[in-house]
């Protein structure tokens, strides 16, 4: 029998509650999931917000009077403060648009707002255990977009020491400077490098020198000569020899975004340590 992977739900359960939100992650704990993966960012105002975008999203941010924010309405996570930020209101997705096709949410709820990393770590605190996967949302390919990786990094290992939460953390992300910055601020805070399928001649700026074109087209030996400590790999990049050659290296693997029963069960058997998922549910229903 292989090791049951961890069940870590995708922004807290995207298609079962509303993304990212303080609901989302309590009913992930009282459900007896093993964590949740989560997206932050820093406001003008220091504060490590939790959002997926760097801008918000009309298919998802509501004014207080219940307008949607208009598709022209550009505004920036970074340039507003976090009081502006927690006005909108996130318990539901626009109708009618190609975004509510493709996360169709089973339970939305209406007066959820953006909340604050802090909030998110105090609601799950009802489950002994139960690990966050935190993104550093920092941008690589364009700076002005977010915040510095190294800004953000710091700021959340002050969250969670603050918190008492270390033990349960564990920092993802595509921005690879920002996970490498915090191994040298925390070194014993698990990194799991991200990664998704990319252009050949992409920019490579997301790895921070750590391209796996350096080590032969090895991910999981860019990432360990990085000094990560997992790997958070895309559906399609996460095959079996890409798995074994990642635990070869002391790497924990873990794979985003599975939804569907038959691949949760094929990376059960191949070995992964934690599987993300909008559907917790279904990974749970497997045993």
């Amino acid at each position: 029998m292989m090791p049951r992977p961890f069940n870590i739900a995708h922004r807290g359960g995207a298609k079962l509650w509303p993304e990212n939100t303080i609901f989302a992650f309590a009913q992930s704990a009282l459900a007896g999931f093993d964590g949740a993966e989560l997206d932050v960012q820093l406001s003008r105002d220091g504060k490590l917000v939790v959002f997926h975008d760097f801008h918000l999203k009309p298919e998802l941010c509501r004014h207080p009077d219940g307008r949607w924010l208009a598709r022209g309405e550009r505004h920036l996570v970074r340039d507003l403060s976090s009081s502006e930020i927690r006005q909108f209101d996130v318990g539901r997705i626009r109708p009618r648009t190609l975004y509510a096709q493709r996360h169709r949410v089973l339970h939305p709820r209406d007066g959820e707002r953006i909340p604050l990393l802090a909030e998110v770590i105090d609601s799950v605190r009802v489950k002994p255990g139960f690990k966050l996967f935190i993104e550093l949302k920092t941008c690589a390919e364009d700076r002005s977009l977010s915040a510095a990786p190294e800004e953000v990094a710091r700021a959340a290992i002050a969250e969670l020491r603050d918190a008492g939460f270390m033990s349960n953390a564990v920092l993802i992300g595509f921005d690879w400077a920002a996970l490498i910055h915090a191994k040298t601020v925390a070194p014993e805070l698990p990194c799991w490098f991200t990664t998704k399928r990319r252009a050949p001649h992409a920019d490579r700026s997301w790895a921070a020198g750590y391209h796996p074109s350096k080590f032969k087209g090895s991910i999981a030996e860019a990432i360990a000569r990085a000094g990560g400590d997992g790997w958070l790999a895309s559906a399609s990049q996460a095959t079996r020899s890409r798995i074994e050659d990642a635990h070869r290296l002391g790497l924990k693997v873990g794979v985003w975004t599975v939804n569907d029963a038959r691949s949760m069960r094929s990376f059960t058997q191949v070995g992964v340590d934690a599987i993300v998922t909008d559907r917790p549910d279904r990974l749970a229903a497997l045993g």
